[in-house]
């Protein structure tokens, strides 16, 4: 049970909604908004893979927990390293496995994903813009995988989802920085705003972010869908500038967490909000707004940063 319990923490499993609103767009929309047996498979392979690189992240990380986080599973010895890499790892072949299962199209995708997921955790998390540019195009990928893993190809729409997942993920990866930006800076990581300077990452993280909810808006106009998913758009634009804004007036770590938090809300319904190309407003709501609830309670019952 210890065991179990330090493998949670590891994963950071308040988080499971993420690969699966990153998801869900490209599923439904090459589905057609018909849910079967591959829809099921294909979001459980993004939520393992997502779990297993969570785990890469902490076992290539182990030396600067060591000083800033001595409480996380690998530094307190509650997990060794070789536990976490052979159960991260084999995580990834069995995301692999049920890629090729699924579509061989889709099961090279998952093997680049793979690949950016490990790149990211061994080398750019560490190397500032490239950190900020390689983990939300892997995000926003998961759209692509979607799309190919129910139909082996991928709707033009998806490629709405996966520009803009990409650009809001860029703009988040670039302020949630700012939680740790004191401990970073002493224990030699380089994140963006340390890289570019404070301001310029500010101006940068702002610019993806509306360029993102630009995107998400394109297909209303261009291809004629109804406005109803937009409404999704608008309560990610409400609540990322809502907690953004006191991180542009001070920039600290206070106001990095609320951004981080504040992102979480945007993301879970503002990477999905493309299934209204199937699916109507209530539908939406029924898919979007209990994933949204769990993630808010699992992380007031756990009280754990993330």
């Amino acid at each position: 049970m210890k065991t179990l319990k330090a493998y949670l923490e590891l994963i950071r499993y308040p988080l499971f909604a993420i690969p699966i609103v990153a998801t869900l767009p490209g599923t439904l929309i090459a589905s057609e908004g018909r849910i079967n047996w591959r829809v099921g498979v294909t979001l459980l392979t993004a939520l393992l893979g997502y779990f297993a690189g969570m785990m890469k992240n902490d076992y290539f990380h182990r030396g600067q927990d060591a000083v800033s986080n001595p409480h996380r599973p690998l530094p307190s010895h509650r997990l060794t390293p070789r536990q976490v890499m052979i159960t991260a790892s084999t995580t990834y072949i069995v995301c692999v496995f049920l890629g090729f299962m699924l579509h061989f199209r889709a099961g090279l995708l998952v093997i680049a994903l793979v690949m950016i997921s490990h790149c990211y955790n061994a080398i750019f998390k560490e190397r500032g813009v490239w950190g900020s540019i390689s983990l939300p195009i892997g995000i926003g990928m998961l759209n692509v995988f979607g799309a190919l893993a129910v139909s082996g190809e991928v709707p033009r729409i998806v490629w709405f989802a996966f520009a803009a997942t990409t650009l809001y993920d860029c703009g988040t990866h670039i302020t949630t920085t700012f939680k740790d930006i004191e401990r970073d800076k002493k224990i030699g990581i380089t994140t963006t705003p340390l890289q570019l300077g404070i301001k310029p990452a500010l101006a940068v993280s702002a610019v993806t972010t509306i360029c993102a909810f630009i995107v998400a808006a394109l297909p209303h106009w261009l291809e004629g869908i109804s406005w109803h998913y937009t409404l999704w758009i608008l309560c990610a634009l409400i609540a990322t500038s809502i907690t953004r804004l006191p991180l542009y007036l001070e920039a600290n770590e206070k106001n990095g967490y609320r951004a981080l938090k504040g992102s979480m809300i945007g993301a879970i319904t503002f990477f999905p909000c493309l299934i209204g190309v199937r699916f109507s407003l209530w539908q939406s709501a029924l898919i979007i707004v209990p994933l949204l609830l769990i993630t808010l309670i699992l992380l007031q019952i756990t009280k754990r940063e993330v």
